[in-house]
């Protein structure tokens, strides 16, 4: 994979939000995505969802092993999925998280003792199902100051972010930071999945292509995914890159 046609070859899809409430919406794009032939894929896993029982979680967990053995890979994706404070961070941020987030983006409330903590909980999850930590997306792509410290004490690789892939533990001479434009199915109102869209539709590729990512880079949300006509047309829009991509992973391109 280490060929100078990576960029042109890999296509990385993530679902995001795995946890026990979105489970038969999780499996449900699962299974497109095998008809699609998107055979390996990122699965961004909520370890410990507010409510969530005993036995919904054992149920992921099984999921997770699974896709796991299959050669997809799992990303901590926060710890509850839920800010349990006052935002922090830039302005920017802060606007981001409240206009598409909601009350998802944990990470924007926390000191960065509290993001240790999490992450922490998080890598012991991990060790648990027998998986070394990786990635770490926050939800939104959102955190406060101190998010990339607190990672990399807890033993990840990179961390996740709206532009692409932050590397923790960059081998020597590699690059710190790896572009990566990203569209996809938000689970969000009729009216954000067409801003989004339109977004995607006119700086993806001319900025992929600035950029020069190395893969292309889609994202699909369990939130209605099913009854989504939005959610539709990013998977035919993944099943045609299927055909001239083949699937990886984030860890593939810190690999190669």
């Amino acid at each position: 994979m280490a060929d100078g046609t990576l960029g042109r070859i890999v296509l990385i899809v993530a679902v995001h939000d795995v946890a026990p409430s979105t489970l038969p919406e999780v499996r449900w794009l699962l299974s497109r995505l095998d008809d699609a032939g998107v055979a390996r894929r990122v699965l961004k896993v909520i370890p410990a969802e507010e409510g969530a029982r005993t036995s919904g979680m054992a149920d992921v967990e099984q999921l997770v092993r699974g896709e796991a053995a299959a050669g997809s890979e799992v990303v901590v994706h926060g710890w509850t999925h839920r800010a349990s404070g006052p935002y922090r961070g830039s302005a920017t941020d802060r606007v981001r998280a409240r206009l598409f987030a909601a009350h998802a983006a944990e990470f924007l409330a926390l000191t960065p003792a509290e993001m240790r903590q999490r992450l922490v909980a998080g890598r012991a999850w991990l060790d648990r199902l027998g998986l070394a930590p990786s990635g770490f997306c926050p939800p939104g792509w959102l955190a406060g100051p101190g998010l990339a410290g607190a990672a990399r004490v807890a033993g990840f690789r990179y961390l996740v972010t709206l532009r692409g892939l932050r590397v923790l533990q960059p081998k020597p001479g590699a690059r710190t930071r790896i572009d990566i434009p990203a569209t996809g199915y938000m689970g969000a109102g009729a009216s954000q999945e067409r801003l989004l869209r339109l977004g995607g539709t006119l700086l993806l590729h001319p900025l992929a292509w600035l950029l020069r990512a190395p893969a292309t880079r889609i994202y699909l949300h369990p939130q209605d995914a099913p009854r989504s006509r939005d959610c539709a047309r990013t998977l035919r829009q993944i099943e045609r890159l299927a055909r001239t991509h083949r699937s990886g992973t984030y860890a593939d391109l810190l690999d190669a």
